[in-house]
C-alpha cells in the first residue's frame, strides 16, 4: 500500500471541508515504552467543531504537537493543534510513555498566558478512590497501590506546578479520576487549591458536544480505554415531502427547525419531516491492555464504532510476551475490533522490536477486513456518513492515503 501522491491536492482539499461535521484523529506517536525506529511515544489528539481531546501525553508531545500543526498550516488545513487549544486530557494510564510530557505541557499552556478552563481525567486504583473517599485529597494511598499510579502523579503535578508558575499565571484546570469498585464505574473531582474531593453521582460532561466514555482496560496497572464520540445529529429533513405540499421556504425552516405548522387549517407536524436521529461518528482510543478486557462488555453489546486505534506491541510469535506484560499482539487486536463491532482497525504502540509493521497488519487481517498501520503524524478523517479516510504527512505534504484499509495487491 503505497503513498498516492497523485490525490496531493485532493487530500489537502478535502481536508478543509467545512459542510460536514467531522471528526479527526491524529495519531503523534506510536511507539511503545520509548522512543524507536524514528516512532515517539503515545499522544493522540481527536479534534471536531473547533474543540481538540489530548488522549495520553508521552514525553516531548508538546513539541510534536507543534510541529505537527506547522505542516497542517503549511498544508492549508484548518484544524489546528496547539496546547493552549486544548479542551481537555485524558489519560489511559499511568506508565511514563503515556503521561511524562504533561507536566512540561502545562507549564507551557500558563506561560503562554492561557486562561480557558482544561479539564484532566484519569483512571486510579480503585484502593486509591476508597481512601480518598475516607480522608480526602491528601490522603494516605494503600502501599497496594502502584507508585505510578494516575494519582501520585496528578498530585504531584498540581504541587509542582505552583510551586514554578504561581497563583498569578494559574488558568483553571478541573481534575477527574474515575475507578471501577466492585465492576462499578465511580468518578471523583478533586479541588487540589482547597484539598477537597467531590464524589459525583454522574460521570463529569468532559467536553461539551462530545459523548466520551472510559472502559476499564486489562494492564498491570489501573487503565482504560475512551470512547470519544460527537452527539447524535438529527435525521434528514423530507424534502420531497415538502415539495409535493409545496411548502414555502420559511414553511420549510420552521418544520426543519422542529416546529410544527398549522397550513390551511391542517396541523403539519415537524416530526413527521425528519428521519430517524442518526448517531455521530465515534471511535476509542484502547491505551495499554491484554487481550479480551471483561470491561468492553459493553461496547460489546451495543456496538457503535467507526474506528477502533488499538495497542499492538507484539507480534504472534511473542505471544507469551503479551500475555505476561498484559499487552495485545495484533491479532488480539483484531479479535477486539470484531467483537466489539469497530468498523476499522488502526494499529499503534509498537514494540522497538519491530522496525517495519507490516507483518501486524498482515497478522490482525486474517480476523478483520479492515485493518492499518498508523504511522506517526497520521490522520484519520472519518465523515459524517462513517466513511474513514487517512493522511499521511512525507517530504512537507500531507497525502491521502489510497484505500488504506484494503491490503496491497
Amino acid at each position: 500500500m503505497g503513498v498516492a501522491k497523485a490525490k496531493m491536492n485532493e487530500g489537502r482539499r478535502k481536508g478543509r471541508l467545512g459542510e460536514e461535521m467531522a471528526l479527526e484523529l491524529h495519531v503523534l506517536g506510536t511507539s511503545s515504552s520509548r522512543p524507536a525506529h524514528g516512532r515517539e511515544v503515545s499522544g493522540s489528539v481527536v479534534y471536531a467543531n473547533g474543540k481538540s481531546i489530548l488522549v495520553d501525553c508521552g514525553e516531548g508531545l508538546q513539541s510534536r504537537m507543534l510541529e505537527h500543526t506547522r505542516m497542517l498550516k503549511a498544508n492549508e488545513w484548518q484544524t489546528r493543534l496547539t496546547h493552549t487549544r486544548l479542551d481537555a486530557i485524558l489519560f489511559s494510564h499511568g506508565h511514563l510513555d503515556h503521561s511524562w510530557g504533561a507536566l512540561p505541557m502545562l507549564q507551557s499552556m500558563a506561560l503562554d498566558g492561557r486562561s480557558r478552563e482544561l479539564k484532566i481525567a484519569a483512571p486510579i486504583h480503585e484502593q486509591a478512590h476508597l481512601a480518598l473517599l475516607e480522608d480526602g485529597y491528601s490522603a494516605a494511598i494503600p502501599n497496594d497501590v502502584p507508585a505510578i499510579d494516575m494519582i501520585y502523579q496528578m498530585r504531584m503535578w498540581w504541587q509542582l506546578w505552583i510551586e514554578k508558575i504561581g497563583n498569578k499565571k494559574l488558568f483553571p484546570i478541573r481534575w477527574f479520576t474515575v475507578s471501577w469498585v466492585d465492576d462499578e464505574q465511580v468518578w471523583l473531582e478533586l479541588f487540589p487549591v482547597d484539598s477537597t474531593i467531590e464524589e459525583l453521582e454522574e460521570p463529569p460532561v468532559l467536553v461539551e458536544d462530545f459523548q466520551i466514555s472510559p472502559f476499564q482496560t486489562e494492564h498491570s496497572v489501573p487503565s482504560c480505554a475512551w470512547r470519544i464520540g460527537l452527539e447524535e445529529r438529527r435525521g434528514k429533513f423530507d424534502r420531497q415531502q415538502a415539495d409535493e405540499l409545496k411548502l414555502l421556504a420559511s414553511e420549510r425552516a420552521q418544520l426543519a427547525n422542529g416546529n410544527d405548522l398549522e397550513r390551511d387549517g391542517e396541523i403539519l407536524l415537524a416530526s413527521d419531516f425528519r428521519g430517524q436521529p442518526m448517531p455521530g461518528q465515534s471511535l476509542l482510543i484502547s491505551g495499554d491492555t491484554g487481550a479480551r478486557p471483561a470491561g468492553f462488555k459493553p461496547l460489546i453489546e451495543e456496538p457503535n464504532l467507526n474506528l477502533i486505534l488499538h495497542e499492538a506491541t507484539y507480534l504472534n510469535e511473542h505471544e507469551q510476551k503479551a500475555r505476561d506484560f498484559k499487552h495485545s499482539t495484533a491479532r488480539d487486536a483484531a479479535n477486539t475490533a470484531v467483537r466489539i463491532g469497530a468498523e476499522h482497525l488502526v494499529l499503534t504502540h509498537y514494540s522497538s522490536r519491530l522496525s517495519e509493521t507490516g507483518p501486524s497488519a498482515e497478522e490482525a487481517r486474517v480476523v478483520h477486513d479492515a485493518v492499518c498501520c498508523a504511522d506517526d503524524g497520521d490522520i484519520f478523517y472519518i465523515a459524517d456518513d462513517g466513511e474513514v479516510r487517512q493522511f499521511r504527512r512525507e517530504n512537507g505534504y500531507i497525502f491521502e492515503i489510497d484505500e488504506p484499509f484494503v491490503p496491497s495487491q
